[in-house]
């Protein structure tokens, strides 16, 4: 018999082997649940998104890494050990095909899936799940939120045979199992067991662990400061998979560097782009009518989902004068014109955020209404000792004007600064605007080396407090609390939120602890809205509904497809300058 044929059949005979050893009884799965994807999409084709940077990193972890184009890139190369449907919010597998939960809900069980696979063929297995947690919690690799949740949370995960991986909890936390099972990207052992700290923030700087997902970052695809290009795994070990069911399509997915907005819109209209997302408001309600969405060759979307929102706004850095006073910081939440801005720059498009947790039923809705409101500001900042002007009209306080710098990294936000400089000038608050490198200023919030900043934040499914408001983390470089926050009463419902099984009485602890974040205003809160406005190429296939319940235009790269038909239609009517049918722009799905 030839030696590939051997190897084949004695690969057989052992996921057979061990398939026939493991006993489902007790165990849980979901095998029935509605498909993520589409039954129609087809394969093939390259999608050509836009970043506006270049990552300072393509590292899952360490200085530096959290960020959206890293993530988008980890989340197509690296799989978890279980999924939670977007719909029925139940976990289904991923990596593991069966699990359960202990009694006293202190210990949790996997049981790896005897078909998964490494990208070079070799079979997942529970070292490989304990050699990640090992990973994430060394102090060598720099993550210092890494470090705290992991080894805060988990023991040593025990691998109780090459199919079946074990974890404790130090603690009884009911998102712990969310955690470890959905939130932990498993990376192999192979790579990870000779890895010392230094050469892993050096040698990985642009390079990826192998992956178990459906693309792969190979090094020739990382063109720094120009693109980065994932592809599609032919093997893909769970390309049959039900939760794999229409889901990565596209051949490719490139992202091409374009700093400027505005030549990242004009590339898109002359089809060096695939879709656009249109953040300005300006832009979608004057600018996107042009010829060729007429004609129906570019598609025009607003697409609402139920995804959570994040928070954005002027986070201040309370570790240091002058906003390690309340009254400044909560004068400066009162000047900060956001009527204005919502009215004349953004045409209403967009709605006040007054929570950390907006447009949910885990915010506070008794939180008050901060408004531009001058008067109330004067007041505050006269109680805080800035209340005497000198020639030049700028407040001074012990010979010193009031003056700080704003530092932001995207040019289109210049005619947004522009305002807020001039309602703090009229204040008596100089603030000098600077455009810099953005991973130079990332470098500089990590190191809370700042005094404002403008920030904007996703949202989780399951609010996790402790991540951005621990008192822990205040006076950490690279982690989530930019501000410095630090509560003991916010630390004790953390607490006591981890221990609460019950989805009302989370609501309302996060409601509290929502409100306490509130008043102590390490923000000055921005605005939101719960769609996405997309501008896309006529050759899409793409799902009913566009996105998942709880997404949102990222969801593309997984769920959209090119559609050969439509392909073809649209290069026929371009070459014959004939229209295309033009769908409706509003789209509320989930309704």
């Amino acid at each position: 018999m030839p030696i590939k044929h051997l190897a084949a059949t004695l690969l057989t005979f052992c996921l057979t082997a061990s398939a026939a050893a493991f006993d489902p009884a007790g165990w849980t799965t979901s095998r029935d649940f509605p498909l993520l994807g589409s039954a129609k999409a087809v394969k093939g084709g390259e999608l050509r998104s836009t970043w506006l940077n270049f990552p300072p990193t393509l590292r899952t972890n360490g200085p530096n890494s959290n960020t959206m184009e890293a993530r988008s890139l980890h989340a197509m190369m690296y799989e978890s050990l279980v999924g939670l449907h977007p719909e029925t919010l139940d976990y289904i597998p991923a990596l593991a095909d069966y699990w359960k939960i202990s009694p006293d809900r202190g210990t949790f069980y996997f049981h790896i899936n005897p078909r998964a696979r490494w990208a070079d063929g070799s079979p997942v297995t529970a070292h490989d799940v304990v050699a990640t947690w090992e990973f994430l919690v060394r102090k060598d690799i720099k993550d210092p939120f890494s470090l705290m949740h992991w080894s805060t949370n988990f023991e040593r995960p025990v691998a109780v045979s090459d199919s079946v991986v074990s974890v404790k909890t130090k603690t009884v936390h009911w998102r712990l199992f969310y955690y470890f099972g959905a939130g932990m990207p498993i990376y192999p052992v192979k790579e990870l067991k000779a890895l010392t700290g230094e050469k892993y923030l050096q040698d990985y700087n642009w390079r990826a662990f192998m992956g178990t997902g459906p693309y792969e970052l190979r090094p020739e695809n990382v063109k720094s400061q120009h693109s980065v290009t994932l592809t599609r795994r032919p093997g893909y070990w769970g390309a049959a998979e039900r939760g794999n069911t229409g889901l990565y399509n596209f051949d490719k997915l490139t992202w091409i560097v374009v700093l400027d907005e505005e030549l990242a819109f004009e590339k898109f209209k002359k089809g060096e782009l695939d879709y656009y997302s249109v953040n300005k408001a300006q832009r979608w309600l004057e600018e996107t009518d042009f010829d060729k969405v007429k004609k129906g060759w570019i598609q025009k979307r607003k697409i609402y989902t139920r995804a959570p929102q994040g928070f954005s706004g002027l986070v201040f850095n309370m570790r240091k004068p002058p906003f390690d006073n309340r009254d400044v910081r909560k004068a400066f939440a009162y000047l900060y014109n956001r009527d204005k801005l919502i009215d004349k720059l953004f045409y209403n498009e967009y709605s006040f955020i007054d929570s950390y947790y907006p447009g949910s039923d885990w915010g506070n809705p008794d939180n008050p209404r901060i408004r531009y409101n001058p008067r109330m500001a004067k007041m505050l900042l006269a109680r805080a000792g800035w209340k005497d002007r000198n020639r030049e009209g700028w407040l001074e306080k012990g010979g010193k004007p009031f003056e700080i710098m704003l530092e932001y990294s995207d040019a289109s936000y210049t005619r947004i600064n522009k305002v807020i400089q001039e309602d703090f000038k009229k204040a008596g608050i100089k603030i000098d605007l600077k455009l810099t490198d953005r991973n130079t200023l990332m470098k500089k919030v990590g190191e809370r080396n700042f005094t404002i900043y403008s920030a904007a934040w996703g949202a989780l499914l399951f609010p996790n407090p402790i991540s951005s408001w621990g008192a822990d983390l205040a006076d950490k470089p690279d982690t989530n609390n930019l501000p410095g926050f630090k509560s003991a009463e916010v630390d004790r419902l953390c607490e006591e939120y981890d221990r609460t099984f019950d989805r009302e009485g989370q609501k309302r602890i996060v409601r509290k602890i929502d409100s306490i974040i509130f008043r102590t205003h390490p923000y000055a809160l921005g605005w939101n809205a719960p769609y996405s406005r997309i501008l896309y190429a006529n050759k899409f296939g793409h799902p009913e509904k566009y996105f998942s319940k709880i997404g949102d235009y990222r969801g593309i790269i997984s769920l959209w497809w090119l559609d050969p038909e439509k392909d073809k239609a649209l290069q026929e009517a371009v070459s014959a300058g004939a229209g295309l049918p033009v769908g409706e722009t509003v789209q509320r799905p989930w309704d």
